[in-house]
């Protein structure tokens, strides 16, 4: 699929994690409107977990497709193109991430098409254009799923030797390869490059879970952009299946870009390639506070580009239509970890209140 620069930036818009059910937030739809009326994007991707949750849709298509519809309203009415990939939640609401596709390729302004045998689904690539010659390739990859124990898949083998084929075929055909720009949902591990291990208790810091067990992490400023934020440790895959070390393997990536962890935002250069969190722009799922938002991607004609976040507190201030929503998402857990922590906690403490009675009731008979 090819677009084209209508001026000397190519504006590109990413959207992650909404993550919503059968009736959709007003907030999260002011927030994606008021971005879109600032920036007018070129390109809008929402970058995995549009929805969620298969007790909120019961694998009814009809309520699937009306909840995608609510989500892309802001873009659709713009007639702005947009397209998606997929993340780890989306495929929980009892219709496959497939006939998930099918339902946007229905939508005005869609672009996009699934690549056959590989792993996934969405996996695709756009050309961007000046007049013939293209300037820019974005590539959407499926970084599949969950695993079991609160883990996460990786991007298979298969899909990083079609990024690697699709890369060559472009670079013969145009004499020189052609600057990318990669979007997916889960991050990939050379993100923790941009973070630095600290001692626990350590001002801001986060805690690791699963490969990182133990360990508390903060950001490391002299790498990421003075405003990013990082309210909880990446949630990266299991296991390094070398999609990073493919893509800097002939200098044509300049940028990969994800979502997953929603309370998370920042963005710094690993091996020359800009790497980027977006935080989530959902209401109905926990998230950052009033620094929910989006992230602006511009692409330039001379292969460069910039990127930075913009926030429903910038974009629109400090009300809320669903006040008390907002509340509840601000203090429940992050992930199942963070649930069972606090749940050892509570049942601590309430052990501890229990202890105390009886010793009260032991010294007063």
């Amino acid at each position: 699929m090819r677009l084209t620069f209508k001026n000397k930036t190519f504006k590109i818009m990413q959207i992650a994690d909404v993550q919503d059910g059968a009736k959709v937030s007003p907030d999260t739809i002011n927030l994606i409107q008021a971005a879109l009326d600032k920036e007018k994007p070129d390109l809008v991707v929402y970058s995995g977990d549009q929805i969620w949750g298969y007790t909120n849709f019961r694998g009814n298509k009809e309520k699937i497709e009306s909840a995608l519809r609510a989500i892309t309203a802001p873009v659709t009415q713009r007639n702005i193109p947009f397209t998606i990939c997929f993340g780890n939640h989306d495929r929980q609401v009892g219709v496959s991430n497939k006939e998930q596709f099918e339902i946007y390729k229905k939508m005005d302004g869609f672009v996009g098409e699934d690549t056959d045998g590989i792993d996934g689904c969405a996996n695709h690539v756009l050309e961007i254009c000046e007049e013939e010659e293209i300037k820019y390739l974005l590539y959407l990859i499926d970084s599949n799923t969950s695993l079991s124990g609160g883990r996460y898949d990786n991007v298979h083998e298969n899909q990083i030797e079609w990024y690697k084929t699709t890369r060559d075929k472009y670079e013969a055909e145009n004499g020189g390869v052609i600057p990318s720009v990669v979007i997916q949902h889960i991050p990939v591990p050379e993100v923790f490059e941009l973070i630095n291990e600290v001692k626990k208790g350590t001002k801001g810091a986060v805690q690791g879970f699963r490969n990182h067990a133990g360990k508390w992490y903060v950001l490391n400023k002299d790498k990421v952009n003075s405003e990013g934020f990082m309210k909880e440790s990446p949630a990266d895959p299991m296991e390094n299946s070398g999609e990073f070390e493919a893509m800097t393997e002939k200098g044509d990536v300049k940028g990969i870009y994800f979502g997953h962890d929603h309370i998370n935002s920042f963005n710094g250069k690993v091996n020359g390639v800009d790497l980027g969190y977006t935080q989530g722009a959902g209401f109905h799922v926990y998230g950052p506070g009033l620094d929910r938002g989006v992230r602006m991607i511009n692409l330039h004609k001379d292969g460069s580009l910039d990127t930075y976040d913009l926030r429903y507190r910038n974009l629109i201030g400090t009300k809320v239509r669903e006040k008390l929503r907002f509340a509840i998402f601000q203090i429940m857990p992050t992930n199942v970890y963070d649930a069972v922590h606090r749940a050892i906690k509570v049942l601590a403490g309430l052990i501890g209140i229990a202890a105390a009675v009886a010793i009260i009731v032991f010294l007063t008979k």
